[in-house]
């Protein structure tokens, strides 16, 4: 069973060249570990609160014995103050000042019976006055009937705040009831809270807001004003003096070929401008599909780096059915990258993690592939296609204007033939380069404003795909459902190792854990609060009268499940030494060394390839992990056997008890 801290260990393993390292690595800012000196003493309680829910009990006490010394004297209060001082301890390790704090409590709740927080620490020091305080001393089973039914008579969260933080106080004639509700409980809460469709949202990033993409500014210059305006002053200069002589020669004839050729010459052009924006659209569509441009650069390496690996994982999982990996990512070549250069410089000048933007790649990725699917990304784009009446119409009318220009240059030959050789000329110059000009102008006024349409439906559709994702994540667990899911599974590993081996409660005499994270898991903690991890190592030590079961097992956190077991059994006369050594650096090092197994080093809370230079709150996380850990407890208990053997279990059971009648002595004065 694994109701109490000293169960709890948040630390890093190396076996032998193992490396240990993270998929990914979040710290949640809005967590409930905030507190300052010049907080209330209601808010320094509520945060204790919250390290006492996540069996973090030294930092409970610390600020929990602030917020009563300031004058926050409730039962509640008291009642939590009382958990703090008794979670994850031996009796051996209380000092004098707490046992008068306890001392003081219970006088507190004697006096306030009716109160259901009082009547909580009340159970408390039965409980604790129930427990045989030599080894001569023979439980009273009507005793312990009284007890279990006043137990019973609690608030069901007050009784399993109890049993959660006085498991080490719990044992002998409480050990068989007390279990039996514990492993009933972890059976009924390990899957609670739709557990298994959210644990994975506790380790996402909060996401980054997307932002708007500019469109390319306007690519026009001054050389295409000077041949729009240019080519247009010449045409209509030479072009009046053509019609002049045309009309000198025949006023009427010329007139009517005047009409029909610049009738023809404005549906020619306008129609000839339509199909030339289709075409144009056609292929601005086709090159961004296909065209692979060149790579932005982004203000680090790193970042740029992970916007790759981004975008390949997920343009490489989101496929569309009969599509081999290596070619849906040559097809996409193009728009990948260019969604990719995209990222990297609206982002470039902030200092984004790149997974904070892996919903957007997500995102991007199965919009592509909805888009070819539907046959939007391989077909032309619906103001790409020309209507048959346009074609008509730019047809005709450049028949016409192909039949009434030469007859209305012909009346203006006829009148002025050299001058109007060289007019000619000049109305040919003219009008290329004013269509050149113009259509260079208008075609990019009109990609302009086609790219201000693109980009704001495309961030629309952002940002309701991060409205989605933002909702999503609403549910994500908070650290102390996550602390108590952990607590279940290792209880519920407690409960089928005792099956396994036909033990009963009574039959063990202490058991501890040594947790780890699997190399390649993901993690993330709130800020100030202990790592919690997607895949845990977990290590059981079951103390019996025969000996010790070790059990080594890996647990799938998001998945509840464990996988392969490794079980060892071994004498106490069979571990030759337990070493642990303590760096600055707050790593640890235990060193397991048995008669018939080579020796096991775990490095515990120690660095990682890659880790960052700690700050204050990575400190701070640091030393609740261990808190939580109880690893304190566990090396103790390892470090006994080592150096006693099963004489060491004998002499704490003495220890204890001695201990005890000397807790339940200050808390009767």
């Amino acid at each position: 069973m694994s109701a109490g801290p000293q169960e709890k260990a948040f630390i890093n393993v190396a076996d032998g060249d193992a490396r240990v390292g993270f998929q990914a690595q979040w710290v949640h800012i809005e967590g409930g570990y905030h507190v300052s000196e010049d907080d209330p003493p209601e808010r320094q309680f509520e945060v204790g609160l919250h390290y006492l829910e996540i069996s973090a009990p030294s930092k409970a006490r610390e600020l929990i014995m602030k917020a009563v010394a300031r004058g926050y004297k409730y039962s509640r209060a008291y009642f939590y103050l009382a958990l703090a001082l008794l979670s994850g301890r031996t009796v051996q390790s209380l000092t004098d000042q707490e046992l008068a704090q306890l001392a003081q409590v219970r006088r507190w709740a004697t006096q306030r019976s009716e109160d259901p927080w009082a009547r909580g620490i009340n159970v408390v020091g039965s409980l604790l006055d129930s427990l045989p305080q030599t080894t001569a001393e023979t439980p009273d089973p009507a005793e312990i009937g009284a007890v279990v039914k006043e137990f019973e008579s609690l608030d069901p969260s007050l009784q399993e705040s109890i049993l959660n933080h006085l498991e080490v106080f719990l044992a002998g004639p409480h050990q068989d009831w007390t279990w039996e509700k514990t492993f009933a409980a972890a059976r009924r809460d390990r899957t609670a809270k739709d557990r298994a469709q959210r644990v994975w949202k506790f380790f996402q990033p909060k996401p980054v807001r997307p932002r708007p993409v500019p469109p390319p500014p306007l690519r026009t210059d001054a050389a295409d004003f000077l041949r729009a305006i240019g080519g247009s002053a010449l045409l209509l200069v030479t072009g009046l003096l053509v019609i002049n002589y045309a009309l000198a020669h025949s006023w009427p004839r010329s007139a009517g070929y005047l009409m029909m050729a610049l009738g023809a010459a404005v549906v020619t052009v306008r129609a000839g401008f339509t199909i030339r924006l289709a075409q144009h659209r056609r292929r601005m569509a086709r090159q961004r599909l296909t065209f692979t441009p060149q790579r932005v650069p982004a203000q680090s390496d790193r970042f740029a780096s992970a916007m790759d690996s981004l975008f390949d994982r997920y343009f490489g999982r989101y496929l569309p059915q009969g599509l081999a990996r290596e070619t849906w990512l040559a097809e996409t070549a193009g728009i990948r990258q260019s969604l990719r250069n995209e990222l990297v410089e609206l982002y470039r000048e902030q200092s984004v993690d790149a997974k904070r933007l892996a919903w957007l790649v997500r995102f991007l990725a199965s919009d592509v592939k909805r888009l070819w699917l539907s046959g939007e990304l391989t077909t032309d784009p619906d103001n790409s296609r020309v209507p048959p009446s346009t074609w008509a119409a730019f047809g005709a009318a450049l028949f016409a204007l192909v039949i009434a220009g030469p007859l209305l240059l012909w009346q203006a030959l006829v009148e002025a033939p050299f001058t109007t050789a060289i007019a000619t000329i000049g109305v040919v110059a003219g009008a290329r380069l004013a269509i050149q000009g113009w259509h260079a102008i208008l075609l990019e006024r009109h990609r302009y404003r086609d790219d201000l349409v693109r980009v704001r439906h495309d961030y629309e559709d952002r940002c309701a795909a991060y409205d989605r994702w933002v909702r999503k994540l609403e549910s994500k667990p908070t650290d102390a459902e996550m602390a108590h899911w952990l607590d279940c599974d290792r209880k519920i590993l407690v409960q089928d190792t005792l099956r396994h081996y036909r033990l009963a409660a009574q039959d063990v005499i202490a058991h501890a854990f040594i947790e780890a994270p699997v190399p390649g898991c993901k993690r993330a903690r709130v800020s100030k609060g202990p790592w919690r991890y997607s895949r845990y190592k977990l290590l059981l030590f079951l103390l019996t009268k025969d000996g010790v079961r070790q059990v080594t097992v890996t647990l799938d956190f998001e998945a509840a499940g464990f996988g392969d077991q490794q079980r060892l059994t071994y004498q106490y006369n069979s571990v030759v030494a337990a070493h642990v050594v303590d760096a600055r650096n707050g790593e640890k090092k235990l060193s397991l060394t048995l008669t018939n197994n080579p020796r096991d080093e775990l490095t515990i809370n120690g660095e990682w390839p890659g880790m960052p230079e700690l700050g204050d709150d990575d400190r701070i996380a640091s030393q609740v992990s261990l808190d939580a850990s109880g690893l304190d407890r566990t090396l103790h208990v390892l470090e006994g056997i080592a150096a006693e053997g099963k004489e060491w279990i004998i002499q704490e059971n003495r220890r204890e008890r001695a201990g005890l009648r000397r807790l339940v002595a200050a808390m009767e004065d």
